[in-house]
C-alpha cells in the first residue's frame, strides 16, 4: 500500500513539476540537479589546505568555479534558494564529505541585511542539505559584524582586509565547541580569506579539528 502510494505521489510530482537540467534546462527522466552531459564537466578538484594558528584545515570543494555549477552560485544574487539546496545536494554527490568525521556543521554567516534582502543564506542552506544526510547538528553560532563589499570586487589583497575581524563567537558558543571536530561550510572561495578568518574564530572555542567545504572555488 505505502509503495503505491509513493508511486502515485512520484508520478503526481512529476506531472506538477517535471524534472529538468538546472543548466541546460533539457528535461530529466529523474530527478537529478544536471543531465548527464552538464554533470560530466564538472571536473573534481584536489583539496586545498590553510593553517589557521596551530590547525591544518582542509577544504573540500566540489569543483571549479565554472558553468555548470556557477550559475547555481550566481542564483543567490536572485533569492533562489532552490539553487544552494541543489549544490547541497552536489557536494554531498561529488566530494568525500559522507566520509569525513565530524560532530557538528557551521556555515558562513551572512550579514543581516543581505539575509533580509536575499531571504536566506546559501551558506546556511547548502549545510541543511548535508546535515540531514549526515544526521549531524547545524549550528548558527558564527556571527557577522559588519556588512562587507562582496569578494569577487576586490583584489587578492583587498579580500583579506575586507574580512579581517569580521565574526564573532559569542561566548555562551564557546563551550559548544570545545573538543569538537567542526565541519565549516561556504558556498564559494575565492582566495581562501573568509573561511580562514571563519576559522581563525572558531579557533578560540580549542575545537579537536577543523574541517571546510564549498560547492566550488577559483582556480
Amino acid at each position: 500500500m505505502y509503495e503505491l502510494l509513493g508511486n502515485i505521489f512520484k508520478a503526481a510530482s512529476f506531472v506538477i513539476a517535471p524534472p529538468y537540467c538546472s543548466y541546460c534546462k533539457e528535461w530529466l527522466s529523474e530527478r537529478s540537479v544536471f543531465c548527464e552531459e552538464c554533470e560530466s564537466a564538472i571536473i573534481p578538484i584536489v583539496s586545498e589546505y590553510i593553517s589557521v594558528r596551530n590547525y591544518t584545515i582542509p577544504i573540500l570543494s566540489a569543483s571549479n568555479y565554472q558553468d555548470p555549477i556557477k550559475k547555481l552560485i550566481l542564483a543567490k544574487l536572485y533569492s533562489n534558494r532552490t539553487a544552494a539546496l541543489k549544490l547541497g545536494e552536489l557536494i554531498w554527490k561529488k566530494t568525500i564529505v559522507k566520509d569525513l568525521d565530524f560532530d557538528c556543521i557551521v556555515p558562513v554567516p551572512l550579514h543581516w541585511s543581505r539575509f533580509f534582502k536575499r531571504g536566506y543564506n546559501q551558506a546556511e542552506v547548502i549545510a541543511s542539505v548535508i546535515s540531514k544526510k549526515s544526521k549531524k547538528p547545524l549550528l548558527n553560532i558564527l556571527k557577522r559584524k559588519k556588512r562587507t563589499t562582496f569578494q569577487f570586487l576586490l583584489s587578492k589583497l583587498d579580500r583579506s582586509k575586507n574580512v579581517s575581524n569580521v565574526f564573532e563567537l559569542q561566548s555562551r558558543n564557546v563551550e559548544r565547541l570545545k573538543n569538537k571536530k567542526i565541519l565549516v561550510v561556504d558556498d564559494l572561495m575565492t582566495t581562501g580569506a573568509t573561511i580562514k578568518i571563519a576559522c581563525l574564530e572558531l579557533t578560540k572555542a580549542r575545537p579537536a579539528d577543523i574541517k571546510a567545504v564549498v560547492a566550488c572555488r577559483v582556480v
